[in-house]
């Protein structure tokens, strides 16, 4: 005997009444006493309503799914909800239109509707078109002038990680036939455990070089002192002075505040002058444009991604897994990452320095 959705109900009610959580075996001798005289419910009866109310959020009978084709009034009905408002779950889908999930997610695979992530932008304020436009006009003037520039800039940022991994989107969707680039601004970083600086220059990644506690502007300084400039005077040594890195060579990095101390910016001066990005540099870095740095758009996310697969449990591992992730980086990925460092130059330009992540394929 089928039981109806009332006693379906009750059965919840019996698993989660007087504020305490009774055991499924429990509601199934409370249900079977209260009614005797029908055929006694199984304990599996009682997990099989609970499991079906959590991942439909009813206790209705939905039918089997993929065996009937679902009807016209409801098809209509799903794909105009969506049309209103493209956020809603499958789940809830299904429960409005008594449905199962699966057979609501077959039916907008078979529309070519599809779930699209969110993307997160940096919050873009009144004057930063403008000045992110300034930008990619000057170095795209540039670039063309010197198609090698590209290889020659190293890009540098600091990111941060932490063992409980990253921003999580796996529960922002939007359901369209076509992709929306759909994007929610982001007002600010996230602060985690580890600190990592790395370059990119010339098909290959500079670090990753790690500060522990909060980065200064006089640490930041002694690091390129005693880290970077070495580092790159080994690699693209200058035929005059060999401590020091080829004139050829410029340096980038963001307006952070540790970037912006006076003995930083005399220091860079000194050793790229009028070759250095950044704020106050020889060409000014825009500022909230993350979307046009390399580490941002590209080895951040990559190494997460990587670092993340499996759960690090300890800040050795995780220090290790990071060092490991750059280091199989191949020359080509970084040729074409710095690639598409000119592709966006356009694209930003295309905007007059708005958000462009729609233009991207």
């Amino acid at each position: 005997m089928r039981l109806t959705e009332t006693q379906r109900i009750e059965i919840l009610i019996m698993l989660g009444c007087d504020e305490k959580t009774r055991t499924h075996n429990e509601v199934r001798i409370m249900f079977n006493n209260k009614y005797p005289n029908r055929e006694p419910v199984s304990q599996s009866t009682v997990s099989r309503i609970e499991a079906k109310w959590k991942e439909t959020g009813t206790v209705k009978d939905l039918g089997r799914p993929g065996r009937t084709g679902v009807p016209n009034d409801k098809k209509l009905d799903i794909l105009l909800s969506l049309h209103e408002n493209p956020n809603l779950s499958s789940t809830q889908l299904a429960l409005d239109n008594t449905l199962h999930r699966s057979t609501v997610t077959k039916l907008l695979k078979k529309e070519k509707w599809h779930p699209y992530k969110i993307q997160l932008l940096q919050e873009l304020l009144e004057d930063d078109p403008d000045n992110r436009n300034e930008f990619c006009q000057t170095m795209t003037e540039r670039t063309d002038n010197n198609p090698r520039l590209v290889k020659q800039i190293c890009f540098s940022d600091e990111a941060t990680f932490c063992l409980n991994g990253q921003v999580n989107r796996h529960n922002f969707r939007y359901w369209a036939p076509e992709n929306p680039h759909w994007f929610r601004e982001s007002h600010s970083q996230h602060y985690e455990k580890v600190n990592v600086w790395a370059g990119i220059i010339n098909n290959r990644v500079i670090g990753p070089y790690f500060f522990e506690g909060n980065l200064t502007g006089e640490r930041y300084h002694d690091f390129l002192v005693d880290d970077l400039i070495p580092a790159l005077a080994t690699l693209y040594p200058d035929e005059n002075n060999p401590d020091m890195p080829n004139q050829a060579l410029w340096f980038q990095q963001d307006g952070a505040p540790p970037h912006y101390a006076a003995i930083v910016r005399r220091f860079l001066d000194d050793v790229f002058p009028n070759r250095w990005i950044g704020r106050r540099g020889s060409i000014e870095w825009p500022p909230r444009s993350p979307d046009l740095n390399p580490l941002d758009y590209f080895l951040w996310g990559y190494v997460k991604n990587e670092v993340y697969k499996d759960k690090p449990y300890t800040l050795d591992i995780l220090k290790d897994r990071i060092r490991n992730v750059i280091r199989n980086i191949s020359p080509e990925t970084v040729d074409n990452v710095q690639q598409e460092f000119i592709d966006r130059l356009g694209y930003c330009r295309a905007v007059n320095g708005g958000h462009f992540q729609h233009l991207i394929k």
